[in-house]
């Protein structure tokens, strides 16, 4: 939430990309560092250095100090910026070559690894988190839906890439696909109707899904306890969450 723009909720927030939270929060740094400069890419904007070079400062002043911020060199700069990243704790996977070439993969990584070491982000108060409404429950059930997200993003599943976990799961197919991804031949896809074109159609995929992770035999034989097709396909947060899990 500290990285939110006016006017979102955390449910916005949940749908953005890793790579935009880590722009975010350079941004967010930038700005509470007194700088002008912002960056819209984990690339080229990073080539110089001076953007992560304000945000190690900003976490740790003493570790990483603003020495060489001024260097005419990238290189040198980029070398400057690493060891200061390193002293803050954060292992050692770049080189200041890598900086130069803006290589987006490992530039991800690497500022990822910075954000996972120290963020730097204050806890919300109590009259914070009041004033917005959220509640620890929903703190909790937003990074369990972010978790399953990203991890069905990461099956490579054909035509999929979820950025609302539970609107997405609403019509069956995506649970049923990650199902069968799982265990090839647990779903009986001539009983899948795609796209549905009704309620009746997306309850009756959304209950191949759940056979298919009950089924002993062809499918994932997990307990299901209490959760029906008709449950996803209304969106109740819970049953989708519990169902991924």
């Amino acid at each position: 939430m500290r990285l939110a723009n006016e006017g979102e909720e955390l449910s916005h927030l949940n749908k953005l990309k890793p790579e935009e939270i880590l722009i975010r929060w350079i941004n967010f740094h930038l700005k509470e560092a007194g700088q002008e400069r912002r960056v819209a890419n984990l690339g080229k904007d990073l080539k110089d250095s001076k953007a992560l070079m304000y945000v190690l400062n900003r976490l740790d002043k003493n570790k990483c100090p603003l020495d060489g911020i001024t260097d005419e060199n990238d290189e040198s700069r980029a070398a400057k910026m690493i060891a200061n990243s390193i002293a803050l704790g954060v292992p050692d996977l770049v080189t200041p070559r890598d900086i130069e070439a803006c290589n987006v993969k490992i530039n991800t990584i690497f500022v990822a690894n910075i954000f996972n070491t120290k963020h730097g982000l204050e806890e919300l108060t109590e009259e914070e988190l009041n004033a917005i409404g959220i509640l620890d429950d929903d703190i909790d059930a937003s990074r369990e839906e972010r978790v399953f997200r990203l991890w069905i993003n990461s099956l490579n599943l054909d035509g999929v890439w979820i950025e609302d976990l539970i609107e997405e799961c609403k019509d069956g197919i995506i649970l049923c696909k990650v199902v069968d991804k799982i265990k090839p031949g647990a779903i009986d896809w001539k009983r899948v109707e795609q796209p549905p074109k009704n309620d009746f159609g997306r309850n009756g995929n959304c209950g191949e899904a759940l056979n298919g992770c009950k089924n002993k035999d062809k499918g994932l034989g997990l307990k299901m306890i209490g959760l029906g097709g008709n449950d996803i396909v209304k969106g109740d947060r819970k049953c989708v969450l519990a169902t991924c899990w």
